[in-house]
């Protein structure tokens, strides 16, 4: 039986990891892909986002790890993953998206030395095939320069994790180029290469990249792999969690209520920098049947529609969907139906009491009236 080739993508929060990921699933023809989802939050955004693409087939199999750092019992529950997925014999490759706070050495030692709790040692089910370190230029232009274009000290930790995230890859890719001059971009692209010049180098946008270059492309040198993670194991008894040891931190803003379109908007405008990323799904009460998704990382900030509510549809409709869904009816609400707010919010330092009360002063009060024609997020047409 030949070893599943794993594939590990890393890359700080909001680069693009989860973009990548559908991206693959989208031009992976008739492979069957495995994959291992583990995010810092509470809730798993990236893994609801894969589970409910199109792309994502019957073929495909997904597993769903949630505490950020690949570590401690995450890295049994790695262990467990990846050897279910390659030894079922019913997945091509593995891909393992790792939250954007670990260390991708920690991750390859676990899939190089891991042993099952019955004592099989991973390695003769897997085998390590490709580091992938997706880069949000956008973002490392802010963090690694200030103003006057020297080296801002202002990210001291998140610019170390970073770092220690490009040097160990095999690819990396340079996204979001699309919202860098062509000055930043070739400042940034000597950057990057003076960090990490041995790495395949892919520079695009929407994490756009050709499948082959990305999985099943043979480029860990396992011999030079293990080195680089034995030369790094003193570090990683300090770093068993990197989300602590980073002071990063994440919580999640759960409400029924809808959001008031001019109230939020004010407050976006007002956006506390210590959110290094929000990410989630939200509604607003002059949109009532649309669902829109929020994505923040660092400096850029995407809300945009991304469906429906089942709750905007006609009874029959929800009847069929009710009998065809399992799980609708947990998250069913006698008054909103389906519709929520959910975000998640990772960051240094955030004033999480703070935030929570100026978000809960945008939900719109009982028996308000509000004007549709003031709503900014109204779509054109």
């Amino acid at each position: 039986m030949s070893r599943v080739p794993v594939t590990v993508i890393s890359g700080y929060l909001g680069s693009g990891k989860t973009t990548l990921l559908l991206h693959l699933l989208l031009c992976k023809e008739q492979l069957r892909i495995g994959l291992i989802v583990n995010d810092l939050a509470e809730v798993n955004v990236d893994a609801k986002t894969i589970e409910k693409s199109e792309f994502f087939t019957e073929k495909d199999r997904l597993v769903v790890m949630s505490s950020g750092s690949i570590s401690s019992d995450l890295k049994t529950e790695l262990i467990e993953a990846v050897y279910y997925l390659a030894a079922s014999g019913e997945v091509d490759l593995i891909i393992v998206e790792a939250s954007g706070v670990a260390l991708p050495q920690l991750i390859a030692n676990t899939i190089i030395n891991g042993v099952t709790h019955d004592g099989v040692p991973l390695n003769t089910v897997s085998r390590l095939d490709t580091n992938v370190t997706v880069v949000d230029g956008y973002r490392i232009l802010g963090q690694f320069t200030s103003e006057d274009g020297m080296y801002n000290d202002e990210y001291v930790d998140s610019n170390q994790l970073i770092i220690n995230q490009i040097e160990f890859c095999d690819v990396l890719v340079f996204n979001k180029i699309d919202l860098l001059t062509p000055n930043e971009k070739d400042y940034l692209t000597s950057f990057v290469r003076k960090i990490q010049p041995k790495a395949s180098f892919i520079e695009t946008s929407f994490s756009r990249v050709l499948v082959k270059d990305v999985l099943n492309t043979g480029l860990f040198d396992e011999m030079a792999g293990i080195q680089d993670v034995l030369d790094t194991e003193d570090l990683n008894e300090f770093i068993e969690n990197e989300a602590d040891q980073l002071g990063i931190q994440s919580f999640v803003y759960r409400r029924r209520e809808p959001f008031h379109p001019v109230r939020l908007d004010q407050w976006l405008d007002r956006w506390p920098r210590e959110v290094t990323r929000c990410k989630g799904v939200m509604w607003l009460i002059t949109q009532a049947e649309t669902v829109f998704k929020i994505s923040q990382s660092g400096r850029a900030m995407d809300i945009i529609p991304a469906g429906y509510w089942i709750a905007s549809l006609n009874s029959d409709e929800i009847r069929q969907l009710f009998a065809a869904r399992e799980g609708l009816k947990e998250i069913w609400d006698a008054r909103f139906g389906d519709r929520m707010i959910e975000l998640v919010f990772i960051g240094k330092d955030m004033d999480k009491e703070q935030i929570i009360q100026d978000l809960d002063a945008c939900l719109v009060q009982e028996d308000e009236v509000v004007n549709s024609s003031e709503d900014p997020f109204k779509l054109p047409g």
